[in-house]
């Protein structure tokens, strides 16, 4: 009977060991070539959707927050307060904080409500919210999507793929690789910790410098957010025109959505 038992136990391992083998993402028996070309072929329909946005607020978040959660409900009120403005909105344009973005950008229709999917071993449907919708298969260029039209990042609590695109933004502006970008981490309660740690042991151990710390903001206010963000938008575009970067369609169309900005108070 023990036998048995044992016989049992180590069946339903042996199952349970090639459920998670069955799980993982099919790139890991795609050839180079094969990658190069997702790489290829995402990027191209990435850049597509983005033809003509001109300043877009990324959102980034977990998604496992369900439409109940109390960061849900700031995600889709701030990503509707920022729509209003005529500023466009991306997300990874699935579930949790990704829906509750495109749902407040969807609901102000004032902007466009981007969603840039992904291609994952579970299943990750596009939600029901976005006005222009693609579906990627690499992390990488997913990346790329969500803040190559971006002026700012609002970053809401995640994790390790929230963590992933914040750190991965900061690195990219922090080197000039990227316009320079605004970032605000939503929820104190949540994001002190690491903010203590990237302005003490970072900048203690001069892994980056005091001034690196200055693109990366820590508030509990949507208000502040949306109004800095709109500053922060005018400043962007001056530094466009000092890159040279004035006489592309990005910029007029920004310029436009500028105008257009309410009146600050």
């Amino acid at each position: 009977m023990a036998r048995k038992i044992i016989g049992f136990i180590a069946f339903i391992y042996v199952k349970e060991e090639k459920m998670k083998i069955l799980n993982y993402s099919d790139d890991i028996k795609k050839t180079s070539d094969e990658l190069s070309e997702n790489v290829y072929s995402d990027y191209k329909n990435g850049a597509k959707l983005l033809e003509d946005i001109g300043a877009a607020v990324a959102i980034f978040g977990s998604a496992r927050f369900k439409n109940i959660n109390p960061y849900y409900k700031e995600a889709k009120k701030i990503a509707k307060l920022i729509a209003d403005e005529g500023l466009h909105i991306t997300s990874g344009g699935s579930g949790g904080i990704m829906k509750a973005a495109n749902e407040g950008a969807y609901k102000s229709a004032k902007a466009e409500s981007l969603g840039f999917n992904l291609l994952l071993p579970f299943e990750q449907k596009t939600n029901n919210f976005t006005t222009r919708n693609v579906i990627l298969n690499t992390f990488c260029i997913r990346k790329d999507m969500l803040i190559k039209n971006a002026v700012a990042c609002v970053v809401f609590p995640g994790g390790f793929g929230t963590l992933d695109e914040l750190f991965n933004t900061l690195a990219l502006t922090q080197t000039g690789k990227i316009l320079p970008i605004k970032f605000y981490l939503y929820g104190s309660c949540f994001w002190k910790r690491l903010e203590e740690f990237i302005k003490t042991e970072l900048v203690d151990f001069k892994t980056i410098s005091y001034e690196d710390t200055n693109i990366l903001h820590m508030t509990d206010s949507l208000e502040y957010i949306v109004k800095d963000i709109k500053n922060h938008t005018k400043t962007y575009l001056e530094t466009m025109k000092k890159a040279g970067l004035e006489n592309g369609l990005r910029y007029k169309l920004i310029q436009k959505q500028i105008e257009n900005f309410t009146k600050q108070e």
